[in-house]
């Protein structure tokens, strides 16, 4: 009985010490997501950005002056 309590402590020390060697995958695996993310958000931080100057280039300013002017014209 002493033979088999002293073999199970010695198997879970030596599996124990194992433990601290072996690859985490979840840590890869949040690494993985991670970088993920962060492409992501930057990808559509670019997107917005071209957008924006895309509708500036497309939009001219005087869209708004015209309907101004369209709104007054249309009062009288």
């Amino acid at each position: 009985m002493i033979y088999a309590a002293i073999a199970i402590i010695v198997v879970a020390i030596v599996l124990f010490g194992l433990s601290f060697f072996m690859n985490d995958k979840f840590e890869e695996l949040e690494s993985q997501v991670e970088q993920l993310s962060i492409s992501t958000m930057q990808d559509t931080y670019q997107m917005k950005k071209k957008i924006k100057i895309l509708e500036e280039e497309l939009l001219p300013e005087d869209i708004t002056q015209d309907t101004l002017s369209q709104n007054d014209s249309s009062n009288f």
